[in-house]
């Protein structure tokens, strides 16, 4: 009889060599195969729960894929847990096998328990294949018209993988998804925008039919900025930055390209913009996105600059992850208000101090597109001076740039003359 899954774990840490290692799993998979052959039942989870540990550490095991299917159609849930982990851990959409556990799974999703019926939901989730999602559609939507808010919330995860593998089943699922949108269960509605915004990715005309929801949306996040301290979906005294962070994403996908949409956000965005907290990271998530939401959305221009004002008070920030993603969606803003960025040309320019070196290449990849006639004396002296602490590899581009800018926008023929020739002996010097 093969060990218990804490001895096979405690007798791999003992190993000292690789060789030791896989000595001591080659004998525990042909104890598993002599259990599967002889029908051990009562062994069979044991066996398959190491058989996920052995998978982990990157051996073969789909000798023990059946064994996962035989605990599915077991009767018991502890037996059904361990067959529906393994199954989605140690089976994908391509192995073969799968197609002969969609009729447990439908089952499943009928028994009368709900963690049963969750088990095969995630398993659904995870694993569905186009052929399972056409099977498994109609329960999927019946499921999500349960009285139980679990079971609702787990449905709309399920669906996602349906309508990835089967987009055309938002025939049967659109009305229901909408409905969503109004469940008083915290899990439902979180789920619920996930879909949605999957949908739109997936299926670009439903928008028309999501257009109506906008104002919903505007409310839900405005009931957010005005409900104040909320514990029981607090971060760092952020009421639920997950929520809105998916509503946000959601308008800016339904307000992009669509003038009226945008004008019903343009008030909460501005709000939100405003009053969120900045000391802390949710909040800073919060505003990253509805930064992305104004640029994306057509927005007053008023709005944009405010949005470009947040990204400069981003880069003032010490968490080097915040100064990046600043800097790089103010290369994707700078194409469209160049003015409004240019007020913060003396902190980017200050990144290219950074000891960070991806800040101080994002920072010279933008000052690339501020260089303009009234300002190019003054960013190419910071150019020449970045020269000399860049590194080699960068230092030949770099002078390339500073030529193509100076051939660009240089006031007089003297100044040109000079400062080639600077850039090029700085550049010789220090190779």
């Amino acid at each position: 009889m093969s060990i218990k899954l804490r001895d096979l774990i405690r007798a791999v840490r003992a190993c000292k060599t690789a060789a030791e290692e896989r000595a001591v799993i080659s004998k525990e998979c042909a104890l598993i195969r002599t259990a599967i052959k002889e029908e051990e039942e009562q062994f069979r989870h044991r066996n398959v729960a190491k058989l996920m540990f052995i998978h982990m550490l990157g051996y073969p095991t789909h000798f023990g894929q059946m064994e996962c299917l035989k605990l599915i159609s077991a009767q018991t849930f502890p037996e059904k847990r361990v067959g529906y982990l393994g199954l989605t851990l140690l089976l994908t959409e391509q192995t073969e096998v799968l197609t002969l556990v969609t009729n447990s799974m439908k089952l499943d999703l009928v028994n009368n328990n709900q963690y049963i019926q969750a088990l095969s939901l995630i398993a659904i989730g995870n694993l569905a294949t186009q052929d399972m999602a056409r099977d498994l559609a109609s329960d999927i939507e019946k499921l999500l018209r349960s009285n139980n808010s679990y079971i609702r919330k787990k449905a709309s995860l399920a669906a996602i993988r349906l309508l990835k593998k089967e987009p055309d089943l938002i025939e049967h699922m659109s009305e229901r998804i909408i409905a969503l949108l109004k469940d008083r269960s915290h899990g439902v509605l979180i789920t619920g925008l996930q879909l949605m915004i999957d949908v739109l990715t997936l299926i670009p005309e439903t928008k028309t039919e999501y257009l109506k929801l906008v104002p919903s949306l505007v409310r839900l996040l405005r009931n957010f900025i005005t409900m104040g301290f909320s514990p029981e979906h607090d971060v760092s005294g952020i009421t639920d930055p997950f929520m809105q962070v998916k509503i946000l994403h959601l308008l800016k996908m339904l307000g992009k390209g669509n003038e009226e949409a945008s004008e019903q956000m343009n008030d909460v965005l501005a709000q939100v913009a405003t009053n969120t907290e900045t000391m802390k990271n949710a909040g800073n998530a919060i505003l990253y996105e509805c930064v992305q939401t104004i640029m994306e959305v057509q927005s007053d221009s008023s709005l944009r600059v405010l949005a470009v004002n947040i990204l400069g008070r981003f880069l003032l920030n010490r968490d080097n992850n915040i100064r990046y993603v600043a800097l790089n969606s103010l290369s994707k803003v700078v194409s469209e208000d160049v003015a409004a960025v240019q007020r913060h040309r003396s902190t980017i320019v200050d990144c290219l101090k950074d000891p960070d070196i991806s800040i101080r290449q994002r920072a010279l990849e933008l000052i690339y597109q501020l260089v303009n006639e009234q300002n190019v004396v003054a960013l190419t002296a910071e150019l020449l001076n970045y020269l000399v602490v860049a590194q080699t590899e960068h230092k030949g581009n770099l002078v390339s740039k500073v030529i193509q800018i100076v051939e660009k926008y240089s006031p007089s023929k003297k100044w040109k003359v000079c400062t080639f020739v600077n850039a090029v002996n700085d550049y010789c010097l220090l190779l």
